[in-house]
């Protein structure tokens, strides 16, 4: 009860303060939700800035609707196949039974909030769009603060689950779900979690790079091989116990870190329909590894996801794309003023 209590005392302190406009708030938002292992989703699609005419706004409109629709029917499609209790004809083991009770359907299709850091349109030509992903909390005033936060903000999105570090694959899932469903324009996915900073610059100019075959059925970021499961359920590692009932096999298959990997746009679909066949395990970064080899899909590394803490100043920063334990304000601000300083 203390810490609950303690977590709601910070986010209505740290709220107060961001309404005051006395504290930036996507770093600070990051930071609220860290016991809810805040999941982010990026979008990027091009921009063409030269479209401002009435006929180019009445067909963008209409694309919209169009996208919309499709989407919904998607859905439709996917709902009737799970009650089914079949996809492709393999029984349904994971069936994901959960609803949004926070959602933004159309956030693709609004403009970014305005600002410095977490700027949704700090590149010309590219827009990023942020998600915050969250289970549903058993303390009614940080229930009641994400509300809030989502009535304001209209970047939350919630399933009725209960948020815990055994429902991060859940969570994974939800996000994939929302994805597909609600991002048709994207080009690119980015999972982070709340404790990571994002290079965006190196990204989006590492991601303008690949083509064809290369940017598709892409899953990027730092990869792990051969790890084995933790089989002791009394050591040093219990939080990530599995029982050979749970993972038979040895080692687990290939994956990206949790911590931040990058998708094509036709993974999610792809992932979140694998998942619906794919008995469940709570660690989400192995969970989609596991379905990444059901779809015969290797994951790329790159060596800038770095799962270790670093330091980078405005001469040494290219080489990053994403950094794990940037758990601070200050620190991201620090992060932020390297990338977007001179170097002398």
């Amino acid at each position: 009860m203390d810490k609950i209590f303690s977590a709601r005392t910070i986010v209505e302190k740290i709220v107060s303060a961001v309404r005051r406009g006395n504290i930036l708030r996507p770093p600070i938002l990051s930071c609220i939700i860290a016991v809810l292992f805040i999941t982010i989703c990026y979008e990027f699609f091009q921009v063409n800035q030269q479209v401002r005419t009435m006929e180019g706004t009445l067909i963008e409109r209409e694309s919209q609707q169009d996208g919309q629709q499709e989407a919904s029917q998607r859905r439709l499609d996917l709902t009737a196949k799970i009650k089914n209790g079949v996809r492709n004809n393999k029984p349904i083991l994971n069936p994901h039974p959960f609803t949004f009770t926070l959602n933004n359907p159309d956030k693709f299709t609004k403009a970014g909030h305005p600002g410095n850091l977490g700027d949704e349109s700090n590149i010309p030509g590219v827009v990023i769009r942020t998600i915050f992903a969250v289970g549903v909390s058993d303390d009614a005033g940080i229930q009641q603060t994400l509300k809030n936060e989502n009535e304001t903000f209209g970047d939350v999105i919630q399933e009725n689950f209960a948020d815990s570090p055994r429902s991060l694959a859940i969570k994974q899932v939800m996000g994939l779900k929302w994805a597909f469903q609600f991002c048709p324009n994207a080009k690119y996915v980015m999972k982070v979690e709340c404790n990571t900073f994002v290079n965006i610059f190196s990204l989006v100019k590492y991601l303008k790079r690949l083509r064809g075959a290369g940017s598709r059925r892409l899953v990027l970021g730092w990869v792990y091989n051969d790890s084995a499961p933790v089989r002791d359920p009394e050591g040093e590692d219990r939080e990530w116990y599995v029982s050979m009932d749970d993972f038979p096999r040895e080692t687990y298959p290939a994956y990206a870190g949790g911590f931040a990997f990058v998708m094509s746009s036709d993974m999610p679909r792809l992932l979140y329909e694998a998942s619906l066949t794919t008995k469940y395990l709570f660690m989400d970064d192995i969970y989609v590894g596991i379905c990444l080899e059901k779809l015969g899909i290797a994951p790329r590394h790159h060596g800038g996801f770095c799962h270790w803490d670093v330091e980078i100043d405005s001469c040494h920063y290219n080489w990053l794309i994403a950094t794990r334990w940037v758990d601070s304000p200050e620190k991201t601000r620090r992060f932020w003023s390297a990338i977007t300083s001179k170097c002398y």
